[in-house]
């Protein structure tokens, strides 16, 4: 409850005054808020978006007494999620997002405004998607009982945007620093985009373990290649690794017997076979399993890494894929 309270502290009374009338089953399921200016404020549940009316009621389409957000209450609502200082959510703002203390991401949607090949501005914001930041604590659990008692493999988390995979990074952080199978595990966290961690103004505002170190604001690659270089970690804890760059400072932190817990978007199971980025990430030989989530089921399906790698060599129709490491290679 506190996560949806937290984001509706940012509203107007009227607002408010909706979502506390909502039933409280509704209220604590909503993933997504999305507003746009001068349209239909919409709910989402499960990836599947509701209307809702003044009286809390929720409909699967609109209708004349459904909330609707003119463009003078969404300015005010983006300014207030902004804590009305725009200028210091510049660079958020030009990469397409804001992020809450919280950890709930907002992604915006505007006019971007370039100079010299790069964004210098994004202006006549349309559009927010809030992404509601949620702990589940032990969530992790079953996938620590299975993998992490008698070993510290590095896996990869896939799964669909709100498929959990955030949450469940989170709750890995908490339990291995905290003390899971009686040891306190090194954790660095990077945390390109203040979401795993919540940290504003040098505090955390959730629960991560008692010893987990947090990089905020590095890029990815930096980010790795830091911790790698000054804090020792067991493991570091990344979400959406997506580029040849993050892996290279990977391979660096690989080279230092350092274990990896990361994320990768995927649609379905069969985008393990096809995206690029999987099998750049297999071809390392380090990654063990793919930890394949449902939304927010937590129930994943583990998978063998070295099956898939076997399977994506299948298909481009040759014996072997010379990669970085050929560990995978029976």
């Amino acid at each position: 409850m506190r996560e949806i309270e937290y984001i509706l502290s940012f509203m107007n009374d009227e607002l408010k005054s909706v979502f506390s009338i909502l039933d409280i089953n509704i209220l604590t399921r909503i993933t997504e808020i999305r507003v746009r200016k001068n349209n239909y404020l919409l709910i989402v549940i499960k990836n599947t978006s509701y209307f809702i009316d003044y009286n809390g009621d929720i409909y699967d389409y609109p209708s004349s007494h459904c909330v609707y957000i003119e463009e003078e209450e969404f300015d005010e609502l983006f300014l207030s999620f902004c804590n009305y200082s725009v200028y210091s959510n510049t660079k958020n703002i030009n990469n397409g997002f804001i992020t809450l203390e919280n950890g709930s991401r907002i992604g915006i949607a505007g006019e971007a405004v370039y100079e010299k090949g790069e964004i210098l501005s994004v202006r006549d914001i349309s559009s927010m998607n809030i992404r509601i930041a949620k702990e589940v604590k032990n969530c992790s659990e079953g996938i620590l009982n299975f993998l992490y008692v008698n070993s510290f493999p590095s896996i990869i988390i896939a799964g669909k945007p709100n498929s959990g995979k955030t949450t469940l990074l989170r709750d890995m952080a908490r339990l291995l620093s905290s003390g899971f199978n009686n040891r306190y595990a090194k954790i660095a966290i990077v945390d390109e985009r203040n979401e795993i961690c919540g940290k504003r103004a040098g505090k955390t505002h959730l629960d991560i373990g008692i010893n987990t170190d947090v990089l905020t604001s590095f890029s990815k690659a930096q980010g790795i290649e830091t911790a790698t270089r000054t804090l020792s970690p067991d493991m570091i804890i990344c979400d959406e690794v997506s580029s040849e760059k993050e892996v290279n400072s990977i391979l660096f932190a690989f080279s230092s017997g350092i274990s990896f817990a990361l994320s990768v978007h995927i649609s379905t199971r069969e985008d393990l076979l096809r995206k690029p980025i999987i099998k750049t990430l297999l071809e390392t030989g380090e990654f063990r399993y793919i930890v394949l989530l449902e939304n927010y089921t937590y129930k994943p399906e583990i998978i063998d890494a070295g099956e898939i790698y076997d399977e994506i060599c299948r298909n481009n129709n040759t014996d072997f894929c010379l990669g970085r490491n050929r560990d995978y290679v029976k």
